[in-house]
């Protein structure tokens, strides 16, 4: 009985030191002889963690082995802003500033015909306060790119203009903030991957990637379209960090899309379907319904790429396409500005939308089977 009482205590021992062996190669953790319990079973859940971990990095290669690849247009689709390492502070230059255009005069002539003037009349006439008001500057703009023309400068500043006059529309235009934009333009293929790779990141089917730790996007030249698209799109996502600070990714790659193919003829501003999303005024491909789009915000690293930027922009497009889409825009935008430093949760993204769309599911699948048309602003 004695014997095996010392047998007991000396295996006992054994695997303590085994435990402390174990504890020193394999996670590193200092053994606590005073508490060998504990330690024991910490040790077995970092071993545990540990192949768990290593289970699911196999499962992810073999499926990635597996995933048929995209096509070379479906590929260049991705544009990939880089994870936001930066403190949470304001990036943006402050608040727009505006301008007052002036009075409009009015009176009534003999006939009773009535007469409306921006120069004064040389009778005495009332005054008729418009409150009608002009940005001075809504960004800052920095483009490196050697390679294309004056116009093409010129061109990207309209389309941007665009892009914050819809944004004063939805959110007003008390919520805008200049934005510094800082965009490099690589002549060939070679140059923008060696840019990109300098910087950490991997520019494997990209045409363009974002960067928030130096608020600067740099971009692969293919032709002055795609340059142009590819300028806009990362464009917006330095707009975005500015004005609404952290953002669901849904949201800010749908809008990113969303204005690639704006197009401005005097005062008119539209934005039509994109190309690479409809076909025959119909989406092209199945898109994820919105309610379950918005909780697949941590799965875009290894999801379905291409399903993931159709569907966001279809839920944009189908937003911007009602008074009460573009309400729900307002109250997430402004949700985001208010609290930049996070993102608003699938949770209160799915109560906000069902507020505005008690009928959701209904109204989305039957506006996706309406042909898609321009809109305009």
């Amino acid at each position: 009985m004695l014997n095996t009482q010392w047998r007991v205590l000396f295996v006992f021992i054994v695997l303590l030191i085994a435990s402390a062996l174990i504890a020193n190669h394999l996670t590193g953790r200092v053994f606590n002889y005073h508490d060998p319990i504990g330690s024991v079973r910490a040790i077995y859940e970092d071993i545990k963690t540990k192949i768990e971990m290593a289970e699911e990095s196999e499962l992810t290669a073999i499926k990635t082995i597996a995933a048929p690849s995209l096509s070379a247009k479906t590929a260049m689709q991705k544009h990939l802003p880089q994870a936001d390492t930066t403190r949470c502070v304001d990036v943006s230059l402050g608040k727009v500033k505006y301008k007052r255009n002036g009075n409009i005069y009015t009176w009534t002539d003999s006939n009773g015909v009535p007469h409306f003037s921006d120069e004064k009349p040389d009778f005495e006439a009332a005054t008729l306060d418009t409150d009608f008001v002009e940005p001075l500057d809504y960004f800052e703009l920095t483009l490196h790119a050697a390679n294309l023309p004056p116009s093409f400068t010129e061109e990207l500043r309209i389309k941007l203009n665009t892009v914050f006059k819809v944004y004063g529309q939805i959110i007003g235009v008390d919520a805008l903030k200049k934005v510094r934009l800082n965009l490099t333009v690589f002549a060939t293929r070679r140059s923008y991957e060696q840019a990109i790779k300098l910087r950490g990141a991997d520019p494997t089917n990209t045409d363009g990637m974002y960067f928030h730790s130096t608020n600067s996007a740099l971009i692969n030249y293919r032709n002055e379209q795609s340059a142009m698209r590819t300028a806009v799109h990362e464009a917006v996502h330095a707009v975005n960090k500015a004005i609404l600070g952290s953002t669901p990714r849904w949201l800010n790659e749908g809008l990113a899309e969303y204005f690639e193919y704006t197009k401005n003829s005097m005062q008119l501003v539209s934005v039509e379907p994109h190309p690479g999303w409809v076909n025959n005024k119909r989406v092209a491909q199945s898109v994820f319904t919105i309610n379950w789009l918005i909780g697949l915000d941590d799965t875009w690293q290894t999801g379905d790429d291409t399903k993931l930027y159709a569907s966001s922009w279809a839920a944009i497009y189908f937003m911007m396409d009602s008074n009460k889409g573009k309400q729900f825009l307002k109250s997430i935008m402004l949700a985001e500005q208010k609290s930049p430093c996070s993102k608003l949760t699938a949770a209160e993204l799915k109560n906000m939308l069902y507020q505005h769309f008690p009928q959701l599911d209904k109204d989305y699948r039957q506006w996706l089977k309406t042909p898609f048309r321009k809109q305009s602003f």
